[in-house]
Order: C-alpha cells, then sequence, then structure tokens
C-alpha cells in the first residue's frame, strides 16, 4: 500500500505516473539491448522526454479540474457507530447527493489514517482532505480556542454556546485557525457534547469531592484552570491511555463525552461515578485542507459549506438526544451520574475567576474574544 506522500505524487494524475514509467522502461530497455547506444539513446530520450514534458504541461493546465473531480478524504478518530463519525459519513452522503455525484467524498474511522491529536496537521499538511478536531487539541496551535472553556461560561446550555460560535466570535477563531494552520473552517461546529467528569472510586456529587482529585484532561488551559478552580490536579493525557490509567489508578478521574465513555465501554476499568459541573460542552472544529479548498469552484465552495451546515443543525439536535440516551443506558450498567444545581455552579464559577484571569494572561488570549464570550454568558 503507497504511503501517503506516494498517493500525493500519484494525486497527480495516472497520465504522468504512467508516463514516467515509460519513460524509464524505455530507457532502461534501450541501455540493456544496445552496447553502444550514445546517439540513439539520446535521440530516444529526448523524444520521450519531450512526450512525458507535453503530458505533464497539459496535465497542469487541467490541475484545478482534476483535483476538484478528487475524492475527499475524510479522517475521523471515533468508531463508525459514534456521532462524530456518523457526521461525517452523513455529510459524504449529502455531498455526493446534492452535486450530482460531482463531488466525492470518502470516510475513514477508528483513526486508520491520525488520531484526534495529529489529524489537524495532516490536514494542514493536505494529507487527508478534512477532519472535525476536538477543540483542546488544536488550542495548542492557536491558544485562543481556550476561551471556549473559559469558566466565564460555565452554566450555558450546549444551544447558548453553539449560537455564540455561529457569530462573531466562531467567524474570528476560524479566521484565527486558518492564518495559523493555514486550514478552512468550512462552516458552523457541530457539538461533541457535555464534558463530564467520571471516576472509579471517589463517589462525584459535588464540587468539594475533587479537592486533591488527580483528574485526567485532554489538554487546553481553560479545561485546567476548571480543575483546579475546584482543588483538583490536572493531569493532561491522550484518550488512548486514559482507560489504562483509570484501571491502575494512576489518575483518580477524567473528563470524557459520556458517549466516549459508553462507546469505550469505561465501566469495564472501574468507572462507577459521573459528575456535570455545567463547565465544558465540547465541540469539534471542521477543518479542510487549503489544496482540497483551492480545487474547488466558487459555486461548489458555497454549495460545500450549504450542505455542511445543513449536517451539522441535524447533528446538533442529534446530540442532545444521544445524551439523554447514554445516562440511560450508563444508570443500567451500574453508574451513578449526579448533577451540579444552579446554585453551587454559579458560586463556582465566581471562585474561579482567579484562574481564568491567570489563563487569559498567560494565553494572552484576544480581549476581544474575551469580551465576546463574557458578553454570551450574561445574555
Amino acid at each position: 500500500m503507497p504511503q501517503m506522500r506516494d498517493m500525493k505524487f500519484l494525486s497527480l494524475g495516472p497520465v504522468i505516473y504512467f508516463s514516467i514509467i515509460a519513460l524509464a522502461g524505455s530507457i532502461l530497455d534501450q541501455m540493456r539491448g544496445t552496447r553502444s547506444f550514445g546517439r540513439k539513446f539520446m535521440f530516444n530520450s529526448l523524444r520521450n522526454l519531450a512526450v512525458a514534458g507535453s503530458v505533464m504541461a497539459m496535465s497542469a493546465m487541467f490541475a484545478n479540474t482534476v483535483q476538484a473531480a478528487d475524492e475527499l478524504v475524510i479522517s475521523s478518530a471515533t468508531p463508525p457507530q459514534h456521532i462524530q463519525t456518523l457526521t461525517m459519513a452523513r455529510f459524504a452522503e449529502a455531498l455526493m447527493e446534492r452535486s450530482g455525484g460531482t463531488l466525492k467524498a470518502k470516510v475513514f474511522d477508528s483513526s486508520q489514517l491520525y488520531n484526534a491529536r495529529d489529524v489537524g496537521k495532516a490536514v494542514a499538511r493536505g494529507d487527508v482532505g478534512m477532519a472535525t478536531v476536538p477543540s483542546p487539541y488544536l488550542s495548542r496551535v492557536e491558544s485562543n480556542i481556550n476561551v471556549l472553556d473559559l469558566p466565564v461560561l460555565k452554566g450555558m446550555t450546549a444551544q447558548e454556546r453553539a449560537k455564540m460560535l455561529d457569530g462573531p466570535l466562531g467567524d474570528k477563531l476560524s479566521e484565527m485557525l486558518h492564518a495559523k494552520m493555514g486550514v478552512v473552517v468550512p462552516g458552523n461546529w457541530p457539538i461533541l457534547g457535555r464534558v463530564y467528569y467520571w471516576s472509579t472510586s471517589k463517589p462525584l456529587t459535588n464540587f468539594e469531592e475533587f479537592v486533591g482529585l488527580q483528574v485526567r484532561i485532554p489538554g487546553g488551559a481553560g479545561p485546567a484552570a476548571l480543575v483546579e478552580g475546584m482543588g483538583g490536579v490536572p493531569v493532561v493525557m491522550p484518550g488512548s491511555d486514559m482507560p489504562l490509567a483509570l484501571q491502575q489508578g494512576t489518575v483518580d478521574a477524567t473528563m470524557a463525552a459520556i458517549e466516549s465513555v459508553v462507546q469505550q465501554k469505561l465501566t469495564d476499568v472501574g468507572v462507577r461515578y459521573g459528575f456535570w459541573d455545567q463547565g465544558v460542552v465540547g465541540f469539534l472544529i471542521p477543518i479542510v485542507s487549503q489544496a482540497y479548498w483551492d480545487s474547488l469552484s466558487d459555486d461548489e465552495k458555497t454549495l460545500f459549506t450549504e450542505v455542511w451546515n445543513d449536517v451539522v443543525a441535524e447533528q446538533r439536535v442529534a446530540n442532545l438526544a444521544v445524551d439523554a440516551e447514554m445516562r440511560a443506558t450508563l444508570k443500567d450498567w451500574g453508574v451513578t451520574i449526579s448533577d451540579a444545581d444552579d446554585a453551587s455552579s454559579a458560586a463556582m464559577r465566581e471562585k474561579m475567576m482567579p484562574q481564568q484571569e491567570a489563563v487569559i494572561a498567560k494565553y494572552k488570549l484576544d480581549a476581544d474574544l474575551v469580551a465576546l464570550a463574557t458578553e454570551a454568558a450574561a445574555q
């Protein structure tokens, strides 16, 4: 199977590829079959090079047309039944249907191509065409994304945060990502869901129980500030290492979306308690490689965004149902889930303001973004 760099070479077009193969074969044949091949070899080589050069020139002329017809490769880190992968599959289907088959896409799930931590770089390089990335992973590249997890947003619903991201705040973050990574954010952001806290032995029913707790987080200054604000100790760790860490007691608890707990069956490694603190609602950032985007016509770009936003609108509604279904499933599995009430959540928000100011200062968060987030939280 060709490596990704070879696939990029092949994407120049089969005509170029096989012309070069034919040229190399012709040269080798002449070298094997002629002892004094000087003059004949030079003539035939020049002729073959001229033919190959003409083919390459013609292919370059039609490069945009060829690339636009290429299949969009979409990488997903989650299994086929996860809402993140289902969203991408639905988009691929809708894109092909509404473009009349002109725009094709294929989804590779379960980190077949890249995991969530590395896929952003792969899209930026053009190794894959599209992905949706949990925001904490991209906050390592663009620190302003940490504004989404600031304590000031504690208490906002998923719908309220989605509305905030569909406005100037989301537009500005998308522009920053484009400038920093060279990728295109084609439209609205899907909801990953409420990010709960899950523990194996410590019942989590209120904020006081987090004091001294070692809590695994996926990364990001915002989640770290939230854990520290509750008196816990944040431990940055990729999701792939988290189940074993819980089982061995390396960490006491973990932040995770409820669907991930069910899909990974974290009850098998001892998860028995969950807590929703009204703090973080995860979002997925859609990114498309610049090379693929440039291959589309203006009309195709418009269609792409329209289809994507329609699918995201459906996904956001479906996500609410998923949360309720997963809570019921975990209850059947013996997991006790508690929810912070509005009063205690508001009190904890105020308590965390020093951590918020420290994050803003340390990462030099854009003042306009912080103001937009604060304004949205106040509505």
